[in-house]
């Protein structure tokens, strides 16, 4: 104890002080040695540059397709075993909002099974579209989802 008495002298700390500081530096000591076992070791590292450069070419490819577009394939992309929208890709073809069916109607990015039901109950009660701004009468579908799905549809010809 004569250590921490010339400690306690030399800094003006009191017993309780020097206890506190001497277990910051015994911890410290403990972390150092533990990070240079750790340094010293060889764990395998993984290469993540193929990995990468693939993610970095199927987000290029990828570019032009809008966000919800791409939810929508990858979920139904997710559960091989369900059956895919016969147009699972709006971009592919523009879809007739007085013909389409529920399932195309929800392969259309933002809008869901519900929203389907709404756009087809909206078309029997008013007869069919006169035009694509009609969509915007419908509850649910504002502005930024007007945006989003006026350019994938069509109200016939």
């Amino acid at each position: 104890m004569k250590f921490l008495d010339k400690f306690n002298q030399a800094f003006g700390f009191t017993k309780t002080e020097s206890r506190v500081v001497l277990f910051l530096v015994v911890t410290f000591l403990i972390g150092l040695g533990i990070k240079a076992f750790w340094s010293g070791s060889t764990k395998p590292r993984f290469d993540y540059s193929a990995s990468d450069s693939e993610f970095a070419a199927r987000s290029r490819s990828l570019d032009g397709i809008p966000a919800e577009t791409m939810k929508t394939e990858t979920a139904q992309q997710a559960s091989p075993g369900m059956p895919m929208a016969s147009s699972a890709t709006p971009s592919m073809h523009l879809i007739d909002l007085n013909t389409a069916t529920k399932d195309e109607l929800v392969a259309l990015p933002g809008i869901g099974e519900a929203m389907a039901e709404r756009i087809m109950l909206y078309r029997d009660e008013n007869g069919p579209f006169h035009s694509i701004d009609e969509l915007s009468h419908i509850k649910g579908i504002g502005k930024k989802k007007f945006e989003r799905i006026a350019p994938l549809c069509t109200v016939g010809k």
